[in-house]
C-alpha cells in the first residue's frame, strides 16, 4: 500500500487493484467563500489526481467523508476528465452529498450504511459514521495487500476506536485531525487574555484527544491531516499569525505527541508536505515537496500566498449586495421566521438572539423563541441574550442557497457575543442548520434524553452514578476519561462534566446527573 499527502484531509492511497482518492481539496479558491485556504498550497496536485484517474490497470474510487467544502470540493470533482471511477459516500440521514452528486456522470455511486464493508478486488474498505444532526462525518477504514489505513478525518468517532482495534487488529497506518474549525472562540468578542485562556484550553484538549486517540488504536504511524487552513482574506490573516489559538500547525501537536506517547505508544509520526509519498509495509516516507514549509519561512511563505489572491478580495470589497440593506434584512426575517416554524424546542431556549449587519445599520432582527417571533429593533434591551454580526454580502449568499448555514458558520467573517459565556446546543444547531434539518435535530435530542442508562465511574477516591450517553452529541461516557479527579470528559468532543456538581457541564447548562455513591 502506497498513499500519497494530497493536503489537507486529502489522500491516494494505492494498492496492486485499486486507486482510492481520499477527500481531495484541491481548488483554487479553497473553500467556504475563500476564507479558508489548503496549507500548504496544493493546488498543484489536481494533475497528479487526473494523471492516477486514467490509470486502465486498477479499480478507481473516490471517497468523500462528509459535505464540509475542505472535503467534498464540487469545482474539482468537474474539472475531472477521467470519469471511470466509483464514488463512495457515507449515507446519512440528510441527503445533500448524494443529491449534489447524483448527476454526475461516472461508473457509480456507493452509499454506506454505518459499518458497512465495500469490497475491493485486493482487499476491503469500511465505513464508519457519525450522523448525529450537528455533525455529520465518517471514517474510513482500508485493508489491501496486508497492510491498513485507518482515516478519522474530522470524524469524532473517538469512542468507537477500541471496538474498531479490537475488530480489526493492527493498523499501520492513522490518520486524524488536530487543529480546531469552529467558530468558538474565533469569531467570539473575548478580551485577548481570555481568547487566548480558551484557544489554549481547546488547543491541549485537541492533542490529548488525539493522543488518546493513537493509544487506542495503536498504529504504526500518524499523519497529522485535515487542518489547520490558512487564511488570506484581510479580514481574517491575523488568524495565521496568532501567538495561540485553535489552529496550531504540524509542529506544535507533533512536539506534543513525540514527548506525551514517548513511554505508552512511541510511533513514526511524520511533517507531511502535500506530495509526500508514504509506503505503508516498509513504514518509509519519501519526502516529494522539494521547498518545505517550516517554523523559519512560514511568514514568508504565507505573505507570498497572500498576495496571489490579492485581486479577488479587493474586488469582493467593493461588491455591493443586490437588493440593499433593508430587503436583505427582510429576507433574513423571512428565514428566521422559517427556520422557527419548524423548530419544535424552541420553549426551551431563554434566551434572545440578535442578528445584524457588520456594515452601519440602524435595524437588527431580534429572535424571541418561546413567541416563536423575529421583529426589527434598534438595540440590545436584555441580560441573557446571543448576538451575531455579519457581512450584508454573505448574508445574502446564504439566502441565495450559494452556501448553507453551516459553510456560512465557517466563513469566519462574522463576530459573536453571548451574555452569560453559556454554550447552547439548541442555539448552535438554530444558527448552523438549514429549516428543513430542524425538527430532525430537535428529534435527536429528545431520543438522547431518553436513554437512561447508567454507568459507575471513579473519580478522586469517590464513585459516582452518572448517565451513559453524552447529551451533546450522543458520545459514549463509559469510553471518556477523567480530569482533575472530579471532571467526566466525553471522548468525542471532550465535554467536560462535574461530578462534583451533579455532573454539571463546565461550558453548558447540560447534565449528566452524577450521584455520589459510597466511597470507593
Amino acid at each position: 500500500m502506497q498513499i500519497t499527502y494530497l493536503g489537507h484531509a486529502g489522500f491516494c492511497v494505492e494498492t496492486s487493484r485499486s486507486i482510492i482518492i481520499v477527500d481531495p481539496w484541491l481548488s483554487p479558491l479553497g473553500a467556504f467563500d475563500s476564507a479558508w485556504f489548503q496549507f500548504p498550497c496544493n493546488h498543484h496536485l489536481g494533475a497528479l489526481v487526473q494523471e492516477k484517474l486514467q490509470d486502465p490497470t486498477r479499480r478507481k474510487y473516490i471517497y468523500i467523508s462528509h459535505e464540509h467544502k475542505d472535503h467534498f470540493d464540487p469545482p474539482f470533482l468537474n474539472s475531472l476528465i477521467a470519469r471511470d471511477f466509483t464514488f463512495i459516500l457515507p449515507h446519512f440521514r440528510r441527503s445533500a452529498l448524494r443529491d449534489m452528486l447524483a448527476g454526475y456522470q461516472c461508473d457509480g455511486m456507493i452509499t454506506c450504511q454505518d459499518g458497512q464493508v465495500v469490497p475491493l478486488e485486493d482487499g476491503f474498505v469500511q465505513l464508519f459514521l457519525d450522523d448525529a444532526e450537528l455533525d455529520r462525518d465518517s471514517t474510513i477504514l482500508i485493508k489491501a495487500d496486508g497492510s491498513s489505513f485507518l482515516d478519522m478525518n474530522d470524524c469524532k468517532l473517538h469512542d468507537r476506536l477500541p471496538e474498531i482495534r479490537k475488530e480489526h487488529g493492527e493498523i499501520d497506518a492513522f490518520a486524524a485531525q488536530f487543529s480546531g474549525a469552529t467558530w468558538h472562540p474565533t469569531c467570539y468578542d473575548y478580551a485577548p487574555d481570555v481568547y487566548q485562556k480558551i484557544s489554549k484550553k481547546k488547543m491541549i484538549s485537541k492533542f490529548e484527544a488525539t493522543a488518546k486517540a493513537i493509544e487506542a488504536v495503536k498504529p504504526k504511524m500518524y499523519l497529522p491531516s485535515a487542518g489547520p487552513a490558512c487564511f488570506l482574506d484581510p479580514i481574517l490573516a491575523h488568524l495565521n499569525y496568532e501567538p495561540v489559538n485553535i489552529f496550531p500547525r504540524n509542529f506544535k501537536v507533533l512536539d506534543y505527541l513525540d514527548k506525551r506517547l514517548r513511554r505508552s505508544h512511541p510511533l513514526f509520526a511524520p511533517d507531511l508536505m502535500p506530495g509526500d509519498v508514504l509506503d505503508v509495509a516498509r513504514a518509509e516516507l519519501t519526502y516529494r515537496a522539494p521547498d518545505r514549509v517550516t517554523e523559519a519561512n512560514v511568514k514568508e511563505y504565507l505573505a507570498a500566498y497572500q498576495a496571489r489572491f490579492e485581486g479577488l478580495f479587493s474586488a469582493r470589497r467593493n461588491q455591493a449586495c443586490d437588493g440593499g440593506l433593508d430587503r436583505i434584512l427582510e429576507r433574513l426575517k423571512h428565514e428566521l421566521e422559517s427556520k422557527l416554524s419548524t423548530f419544535t424546542l424552541s420553549e426551551r431556549v431563554d434566551r434572545r438572539l440578535y442578528f445584524r449587519f457588520r456594515e452601519p445599520h440602524g435595524t437588527m432582527l431580534r429572535v424571541n423563541f418561546q413567541e416563536r417571533k423575529v421583529e426589527p429593533v434598534s438595540e440590545i434591551t436584555e441580560e441573557n441574550y446571543y448576538a451575531i454580526a455579519a457581512p450584508s454580502w454573505e448574508i445574502e449568499r446564504v439566502l441565495n442557497r450559494r452556501i448553507t448555514w453551516e459553510d456560512f458558520s465557517l466563513t469566519f467573517r462574522m463576530r459573536l457575543t453571548r451574555e452569560p459565556d453559556i454554550y447552547q446546543t439548541l442555539i448552535q444547531g438554530f444558527l448552523i442548520m438549514e429549516p428543513e434539518d430542524l425538527n430532525h435535530f430537535c428529534a435527536r435530542l429528545l431520543r438522547l434524553e431518553s436513554q437512561k442508562e447508567r454507568i459507575v465511574v471513579e473519580a478522586g477516591g469517590t464513585r459516582y452514578s452518572c448517565n451513559r450517553i453524552c447529551p451533546h452529541q450522543g458520545g459514549d461516557l463509559s469510553e471518556g476519561w477523567i480530569e482533575e479527579d472530579r471532571y467526566l470528559v466525553c471522548a468525542r468532543h471532550r465535554w467536560r462534566y462535574d461530578l462534583q456538581n451533579g455532573g454539571k457541564s463546565d461550558t453548558s447548562s447540560d447534565t449528566i446527573e452524577a450521584i455520589a455513591l459510597e466511597p470507593a
